[in-house]
């Protein structure tokens, strides 16, 4: 024996029915129905919805129905569309299926923005406000680009379904994605490694680079063997860059790069190209109470000490020479391990 629910309440004769199961269902402007399809044809969709009579769809209101939609739609399934008034014909209700459809996903978006959904759409065209994409037939999205045809996931930036307006936004799903991207390039990067890269920006302080996934900085001191005072006097942006990498700061997401590690350094081989003794010419880079700085080439500078510019007593290097001279000296010690050479002046003048 099967015990009854005390919920539930077992009719068997009809008269117990109340009176509004008998009565005809009343619907406002608006409301989605399912109704239960009667007929359809040329002449537009019978539905069966409750009423006093049958209702109908017009052909103008059924516009949106594929044929392969309509095939499926055999008397007797059901059908959701919208109420619009009673003034059919015979006084028949007149209900749209494409206005139910467009309200129907309008509902689905607010649910998602609700949710903080992505969506997928296709891009079909573009204009100067951005992506015109077809998600049901809505949206605009707010980046331009010509990728007409893609298949792209957006997120809901904006929704007014009073005024049909859908913005879409990629900023978010961009970002994640560049995120992870960068994580997984962080965690690849090895110190040593040789990467190629991008200038992008410059501060006093280097240059950054963009390395595709991630972008990293090349700090002035890195950026060239010479004493340099701005990172202007060596890159652009914009410049194409082979680095190597120096250090990778996976906990704080920063990579550290070094142009002239991926350069021969210049003292290695000055004892190539330069002998105590040799007559070279050179200009003056900067001039000291103790001296005048002279560069020989980029990157190798030697000192002509205040005694070596001239015999004569003096008190400062400019009563001699000038910054940006182009002067000829002569090398008189050369130090490869502290990166230093001697040179004399008066030696090669006679002063």
């Amino acid at each position: 024996m099967v015990a009854q629910d005390p919920n539930v309440v077992e009719i068997t004769d009809m008269s117990q029915l109340p009176e509004s199961a008998f009565s005809p269902r009343e619907y406002r402007r608006g409301d989605l129905v399912t109704g239960e399809i009667v007929r359809i044809d040329d002449e537009g969709m019978v539905i069966s919805a409750g009423l006093k009579t049958e209702g109908i769809v017009p052909p103008q209101e059924m516009r949106t129905l594929t044929d392969e939609k309509r095939e499926q739609m055999q008397p007797g399934s059901n059908v959701i569309v919208i109420h619009l008034n009673n003034r059919g014909p015979g006084g028949m209700a007149v209900f749209s299926y494409d206005q139910a459809q467009e309200k129907q996903v309008w509902e689905e978006l607010i649910e998602m923005h609700k949710q903080d959904s992505e969506l997928a759409a296709k891009v079909v065209q573009h204009n100067k406000g951005g992506l015109v994409v077809d998600w049901e037939g809505e949206g605009r999205v707010e980046h331009l680009d010509a990728r007409i045809g893609e298949d792209a996931r957006f997120n809901i930036l904006e929704l007014d379904a009073q005024r049909e307006k859908l913005v879409l936004t990629e900023r978010r799903i961009w970002r994640q994605l560049r995120n992870a991207a960068k994580e997984r390039l962080l965690e690849e990067l090895q110190e040593g490694q040789i990467v190629q890269g991008t200038v992008r920006s410059m501060r006093g302080f280097g240059a950054f680079v963009d390395l595709g996934d991630a972008e990293g900085l090349v700090p002035i001191s890195e950026l060239s063997w010479a004493m340099i005072k701005s990172p202007e006097e060596v890159v652009s942006v914009g410049d194409d860059l082979t680095l190597k990498v120096l250090r990778v700061d996976r906990e704080n997401s920063k990579i550290s790069l070094s142009l002239k590690r991926t350069q021969p350094e210049p003292w290695d081989t000055v004892p190539e190209r330069y002998h105590v003794g040799d007559i070279v010419d050179g200009t003056v880079t900067r001039l000291m109470d103790f001296g005048a700085f002279v560069k020989l080439e980029d990157w190798v500078e030697g000192l002509v000490h205040i005694s070596e510019l001239s015999a004569r007593r003096m008190e400062h290097p400019r009563e001699i020479v000038y910054q940006g001279q182009l002067i000829k000296v002569q090398i008189l010690s050369i130090d490869t391990e502290r990166k230093r050479m001697s040179l004399s002046y008066r030696k090669v003048y006679g002063l």
